[in-house]
Parts: C-alpha cells; structure tokens; sequence
C-alpha cells in the first residue's frame, strides 16, 4: 500500500505549497492552486500513500476496529476513508486489510470578494470551490468558525426564517441540498453566532453570487465532498473579505 513512487510528487506539493504562502501576482497564485489541486489527486484522493508524506499513511486494520474510530483518532470523517479506500459501507472494514489514512484535521478559508472556498489538510492547500453567500443585508460574517458538534447533516427539516414554513428533505422546493454543516462563530465578528452553515443548494444558478441569508451555498456534489473532510470541533472555517 505505501508508495514509494513518486516522491517527487510530494516534494513538489511541499514546494508549491510553501510557495502559495508567499505573496504573488494573482494569476501566478492561481496557477499554483491549479497545479497543487492537481497533485492532490494523487497523494491525497489516490488509493495509495507515497512513502515520507506526514499527511497520509497506511495502516493495518486490527480485529474490532471500526472506521468511525480510526477516523476520529486522525480527526477526519470515515466518510472520506470510504471514498479513497472504495469501502462500499463502514461495515465493510476487514480485519488484516491495509488502509490508507488521512491525518486531519481538514480547514476551509472562504473569500468573500472572489466567492471562494479553499480547503485545506492542516495546512496543505487541496482544492478550491465556487461558494454562494449572503446578500446585503444578511453578509456572511467574517471571522472563525469551527464546524459545529453534531452539526453535520444529511438534507435535515429546516424553517425558514422569514416565512416560517417547515422545509422536509421530500419537498420539490426544499432549499438546502445534499448536506448541511453547522458552523459556530468563535472568533472575529463571527464570534458567538450561529445559524450559519455550509449547505447544498436548489439553485445552482447562484453559486459565485451574494444572495443567501448568510449562509455558504455550495453545488451538491461539492458540498457532500466538504461534508466527508470537516470534522467537528477541530475542523475550522475563516471567512475573509
């Protein structure tokens, strides 16, 4: 399972991503994210783990093992252990299996002025995402958030605010999508608050847009792929202008 080919994928991830860190004309900086996306989907969301990488590792699965457990003592959700080790379902782990593991905790920067997520594995840059966010009046909160404890849902019964009407999952016109991540507010102006989330969208058409009540609207298929890597408590999101 551990790779020893090609080291220098890793070597270029850790130059480029230390180079990411300096400041640089933004369609150098772009083209840097675009090169360290694709390098991610070798070391990170291949099935293997490149020999001398800090950030993933193999392990052998003991007897009694469960996939919640080894994702929890690396901080990441056995979700994204699923889809890089193409487990079909958590009850799948097999005893005397190599895995690959990821060691987390994964974070998120979002930029209000370009409407962009960029993830990241500790502090690693993965991969960027086009966000929706909140219009006048509602703007997404700057700040530190953390991903709220028990805050990670699949399409939960929601009420809007405004109009008070009670969204189920079965509704033609429910609003949130594939998934829903609570976020609490603890630092900046986002501290103390909550209400806020990142979230799958019935309207894709405003992705890259303001026009949220401050929530982080993502597409469906990216917001379940943020779903499977922010881990509650120790997964953190600043917004930035």
């Amino acid at each position: 399972m551990l790779n020893s080919h090609p080291r220098q994928v890793i070597a270029a991830r850790n130059k480029l991503n230390e180079a990411f860190s300096l400041p640089m004309p933004p369609n150098q900086r772009l083209a840097v994210k675009e090169e360290l996306a694709k390098l991610s989907k070798e070391w990170l969301f291949g099935p293997a783990a490149f020999a001398g990488d800090p950030l993933c590792d193999s392990y052998t699965v003991q007897p009694g093992d469960l996939l919640e457990v080894i994702g929890r003592r690396n901080k990441v959700p056995y979700e994204v252990l699923m889809q890089i080790n193409n487990i079909p379902r958590p009850q799948s782990l097999q005893a005397g299996k190599t895995i690959k593991i990821i060691k987390g905790p994964f974070h998120a920067k979002v930029y209000r002025s370009t409407f962009t997520l960029d993830l990241y594995l500790q502090d690693m840059y993965v991969r960027s995402f086009k966000v929706g966010l909140g219009r006048t009046g509602y703007e997404t909160p700057t700040g530190l958030w953390r991903v709220q404890e028990g805050g990670k849902l699949v399409a939960p019964t929601w009420t809007d605010p405004d109009t008070q009407r009670v969204y189920k999952s079965t509704d033609p016109d429910y609003p949130l999508g594939s998934r829903w991540i609570a976020l609490d507010g603890i630092d900046g102006e986002a501290k103390g608050r909550t209400g806020f989330a990142i979230h799958g969208t019935k309207e894709p058409e405003q992705i890259g847009t303001a026009g949220s009540r401050g929530c982080i609207r993502m597409f469906n298929g990216e917001a379940i792929l943020v779903y499977n890597m922010l881990f509650p408590l120790y997964s953190k999101v600043e917004v930035l202008d």
